[in-house]
């Protein structure tokens, strides 16, 4: 397996309760007490892995496809699609060059999709779907670029994402009991011109819907997310010390109709022969998902990324698993989920 860098999550989502947390490359704690552990101290300090960083509360990461259950609430809620509405993916979406014509800009998809829905989408983790849903469709063009089935849908647009950004709690702290937090980040149109000098454009836009460019979150603001997505709309203060008492930082239980269309989505991912996570299947219980790789470091390495809940009817367990630099994406972090969520049923509901 070689050396493994990341952050796992399991919580309560009816509660917030954190039930396992864990942080890779870990360390011996006992090396600082006493005396006679310099050296061990030394590496610890000067390890480019930096074990001491907490990256569960103060790592921001962008959060690749696992947004996109956000982008599918938000679509559903202001009329951008309906839960039935199609688009296609060859593999890309063409975009028209206003300066040459004749090479118009390519946003690839990570394969072929052919027609999905929100639903479908979902499950097989459709870029081009959720281009479309974030940004809108493309110019019009003759001859037209794409299929005639992908235009016609204005999108999102940044400004009503970065609004639902800040209603699912990202862009702020979570609270959790722990010291050093970070709020994540949530680019704006003003942010790139002031620190870029460049005018936010639709591939901006088409970026950040899919989870990648600027948008970076904390994995706690991640599992946060999912956690409304599985409880129905109730983003929970996360907490590590069992005495605390529950309590709600966000309600979007407003939202249940867009959620329920989405949790759909999330267990097609699992179940069906085209989703992301399908080789979770045979597990004991019913488990929604999503997966995501993210693309970091100029492209030259992907962070692998995985939310799920089960049971899906009455979930007891959220869990986040994110792997840095991993060679395969999300195909690394589905077995690490798979054997959680397993250990999990024969451990505590069995």
């Amino acid at each position: 397996m070689g050396r493994r860098i990341g952050v796992g999550i399991a919580m309560n989502p009816q509660n917030g309760e954190i039930l396992s947390l864990i942080n890779l490359p870990g360390f011996d704690n006992n090396v600082f007490s006493g005396s006679g552990h310099s050296s061990e101290i030394q590496s610890l300090l000067s390890s480019p892995d930096e074990p001491l960083f907490d990256r569960a509360v103060s790592g921001m990461y962008d959060p690749g496809s696992t947004i996109k259950p956000l982008d599918g609430v938000a679509a559903l809620h202001d009329g951008v699609i309906d839960s039935t509405r199609e688009i296609f993916s060859p593999g890309y979406l063409l975009v028209p060059n206003p300066y040459k014509a004749t090479a118009p800009s390519r946003y690839l998809d990570w394969k072929y999709q052919g027609t999905v829905n929100l639903a479908s989408a979902l499950a097989q983790s459709s870029d081009v779907y959720f281009y479309i849903v974030g940004g809108g469709s493309p110019a019009v063009s003759t001859p037209l670029l794409n299929d005639p089935m992908d235009y016609g849908i204005s999108g999102l647009g940044i400004n009503r994402l970065h609004s639902w950004w800040e209603e699912f709690g990202l862009g702020k702290t979570t609270g959790i009991d722990m010291p050093g937090e970070k709020s994540g980040f949530l680019p704006t149109p003003d942010w790139k011109q002031q620190k870029l000098g460049t005018p936010w454009l639709l591939g901006d836009t088409y970026n950040v819907s899919i989870g990648q460019g600027d948008l970076l979150l904390t994995p706690f603001q991640l599992i946060d997310c999912i956690g409304a997505i599985a409880n129905g709309g109730k983003i929970y203060k996360p907490f590590l010390n069992a005495s605390s008492t529950p309590s709600v930082s966000e309600d979007l239980t407003s939202l249940i109709p867009e959620i329920k269309e989405v949790q759909k989505g999330l267990r097609e991912t699992v179940t069906s022969p085209a989703g992301t996570a399908y080789t979770m299947d045979d597990l004991p219980f019913s488990v929604c998902a999503k997966t995501g790789s993210a693309q970091v470091k100029n492209n030259q390495q992907e962070n692998a990324l995985f939310v799920g809940y089960a049971p899906c009817d009455d979930p007891k367990i959220a869990i986040l698993i994110l792997i840095e630099n991993s060679k395969e994406g999300s195909l690394n972090a589905v077995p690490v989920a798979k054997d959680v969520m397993n250990w999990y049923y024969e451990n505590r509901l069995k």
